[in-house]
């Protein structure tokens, strides 16, 4: 079960008198806005008037930042800051150049078409895209963004073993298989998207139905299989976790401080085991349409939860499919563990019925816990299924992670 643009703008005046037997001369500099396409982000300050030198400044009124250009952000345009009143520069007095403003941030736009209802197979069928969302509005980001990659130890082996959904590899009792970047670099370490099924599908469904093959193909997606697939994935199963990063970090080039996992149904409440059990390791989870175990919800079960990856819970009340729904216990259980307030707020471009998100206030910086409590049928009209928007808003949350 995740975007920002630089303007730079410059402004000035500069007055320059010259005493003596010579006239008095003025030179007026203003160098344009550098445009480049605009998300909506904030612009720089636009600096005020340079200090006038001497007596009056020719030319009056000092201009102040020149108005961001932004260009169009798609889905909402940035405005730029205005003109900042540079006021007369008498006497050598520095003119109040005031601040460009960057302008709100757009509103993202409609997040286009969502795509019929997906149908086929218990997990949903293909996760439709839906259209693109516009970039102006803010993603509330998932936490601040940056940090240096950590280089796993696969990085520099060339020509790792990756299996298929034909003939995929085996760690501690489960099946995986690995798709990479087109282009792959065995030097440069990867974000890691890593997907467990809903019970009673095959291996295949995470690359076919998740969506992250459109979303994410700059990433090393994972593919893995519950131990009995007609079962579905248990809270014991837990153990075969670490196994499974110790052998993928250990043959691909993978950033370890940048993996993340989902699922579906049982997969999506796997999703939120691991992201307490193994959270030091885990950047992201989506628990999406989780079910109720025997697991329970409480990092005192479970000697205290490891790290605060942040969590994308998704889950629909419609859900006819589930006699214990877990949806509301893993939204409390993550806002609690990063430490969030309980209020929110929408997240641009999917506040729609069929995704309607929201991101909580005042979480641990870099652990935000978002909830999408949706009305989307997927899953032949049950609302159990994977939903058209998840993959798609969950990898530009963690993209920018």
């Amino acid at each position: 079960m995740t975007i920002s643009t630089k303007r730079s703008m410059f402004g000035g005046v500069r007055a320059i008198l010259i005493a003596g037997a010579m006239s008095q001369a003025a030179l007026l500099g203003c160098a344009p806005a550098e445009p480049a396409g605009g998300s909506g982000g904030s612009t720089n300050p636009g600096s005020g008037g340079a200090p006038g030198s001497g007596g009056a400044s020719s030319g009056g009124a000092s201009s102040g930042g020149a108005n961001g250009s932004g260009g169009a952000a798609s889905g909402g345009a940035s405005s730029g800051g205005s003109n900042g009143s540079g006021g007369a520069s008498t006497g050598g007095s520095t003119g109040s150049g005031g601040t460009a403003s960057g302008g709100s941030p757009g509103n993202g736009g409609a997040n286009g078409g969502r795509g019929g209802a997906a149908t086929g197979g218990r997990g949903g069928g293909t996760a439709a895209t839906g259209g693109s969302t516009g970039s102006g509005g803010s993603m509330g980001g998932g936490g601040t963004s940056g940090g240096a990659a950590q280089p796993s130890t696969g990085c520099g082996k060339a020509n790792p073993a990756t299996g298929s959904s034909g003939s995929p590899l085996t760690i501690s009792g489960h099946k995986y298989y690995v798709k990479l970047p087109t282009g792959y670099d065995a030097n440069k370490p990867y974000k890691v998207m890593i997907v467990f099924p809903p019970t009673g599908n095959p291996i295949t469904w995470s690359e076919q139905s998740a969506g992250f093959e459109k979303t994410a193909p700059d990433a090393i997606r994972v593919y893995t299989h519950m131990s009995v697939e007609s079962s579905g994935w248990q809270p014991n199963e837990t153990s075969f976790f670490g196994p499974l990063l110790d052998d993928i970090t250990s043959k691909f080039c993978m950033d370890k401080s940048r993996i993340f996992a989902g699922g579906e149904s049982s997969g999506g409440e796997f999703a939120g085991f691991v992201g307490c059990e193994y959270g030091d390791r885990l950047r992201g989870v989506i628990p999406n349409a989780p079910k109720m175990t025997s697991w329970k919800i409480d990092p005192a079960s479970h000697g205290g939860c490891k790290g605060n990856p942040t969590a994308i819970v998704s889950w629909s009340e419609k859900d006819n499919v589930l006699q214990q729904p877990a949806g509301g216990a893993f939204r409390d259980f993550y806002r609690t563990l990063n430490m969030c307030q309980t209020t929110s707020m929408p997240v641009a471009g999917y506040t729609d019925a069929l995704s309607n998100c929201k991101m909580y206030d005042g979480c641990k910086p870099g652990s935000n816990t978002y909830f999408c409590m949706h009305q989307d049928p997927n899953y032949s009209n049950t609302y159990h299924g994977w939903p058209a928007f998840i993959a798609k808003m969950s990898w530009e949350v963690f993209s920018k992670l």
